[in-house]
C-alpha cells in the first residue's frame, strides 16, 4: 500500500479513537473523532496524520501553512537522500584547504560522477578564513560541469558547515547542456569575428 502523501485527511477518518496532538505540538490526550472533528473545525484547522500504526493513531491539528511548510520539508529530504540503488559518496574538507588538496578532492569527485555516484560535499568554515564557501562548491561543480549538475544546491547546514549533493547529469540534461555549449561558443566566434572585422575597418 502506497503511504498517503502528507496532509489534511478532511473528514475521512476511519478510527474512533484518536490521539490528537494540537498546533502548537502539545498532546491533548485520546478523543473521539467526533471531538477531534469539532475541535478541527471550532479552530479552522486541518487534521494531518502523524503515525498509523499506534493504538489509537496520532492525528496533529495545523493550519494550511504549517502542512505547506512540513511538506516542503518532507521533499527536500527525500531529494537529498539518494534513491535505492545509487551509491552516495561523501567528501568533506575545511575552506582554508590548499589549492592542490583541492585539486584532488575534485578530481575524486569527477571520478565518483563518471560512476553515476551521487556526491555530498560539505565545507567547514575555517578560523579566521573569509573564503567564500559558495564560491569554493561553484568551483568544484565548474571542474566536472560537462557532466554533472547540483541534486541539492549548496546550502549551509549549521553554522559554519556548508553541503550540497552533485549527480550526474541525465542524458536528457546533458544533450541540452552540450546545445548551450555549442550556442555559447557560436556567440563568442562571432564577437571575435565582428572585432577582427571592426579591426580591419580601422586600419
Amino acid at each position: 500500500k502506497r503511504k498517503a502523501a502528507f496532509g489534511s485527511v478532511g473528514r475521512r477518518i476511519p478510527y474512533r479513537v484518536l490521539h490528537v496532538i494540537n498546533q502548537d505540538g502539545e498532546s491533548l490526550g485520546n478523543m473521539h473523532r467526533a471531538e477531534a472533528l469539532r475541535l478541527m473545525d471550532q479552530q479552522g484547522l486541518k487534521l494531518v496524520l502523524l503515525r498509523e500504526n499506534v493504538e489509537p493513531p496520532v492525528y496533529r491539528l495545523m493550519t494550511g501553512q504549517q502542512i505547506h511548510e512540513e511538506q516542503l520539508k518532507r521533499a527536500e529530504k527525500k531529494k537529498a537522500s539518494p534513491k535505492p540503488g545509487v551509491v552516495q559518496k561523501e567528501l568533506s574538507f575545511s575552506s582554508a584547504i590548499a589549492r592542490n588538496d583541492l585539486e584532488t578532492k575534485t578530481k575524486q569527485v569527477a571520478q565518483w560522477i563518471e560512476k553515476k555516484h551521487h556526491v555530498k560535499v560539505t565545507i567547514r568554515q575555517a578560523k579566521g578564513s573569509s573564503t567564500d564557501m559558495l564560491e569554493l562548491f561553484d568551483q568544484i561543480l565548474e571542474t566536472v560541469s560537462e557532466k554533472a549538475t547540483y541534486l541539492s544546491k549548496p546550502k549551509v547546514a549549521r553554522e559554519g558547515v556548508s553541503t550540497c549533493i552533485l549527480r550526474h547529469m541525465s542524458d536528457k540534461e546533458l544533450k541540452e547542456h552540450q546545445k548551450m555549449e555549442i550556442k555559447k561558443n557560436n556567440t563568442v566566434k562571432k564577437d571575435e569575428n565582428e572585432d577582427l572585422k571592426s579591426n580591419e575597418l580601422h586600419q
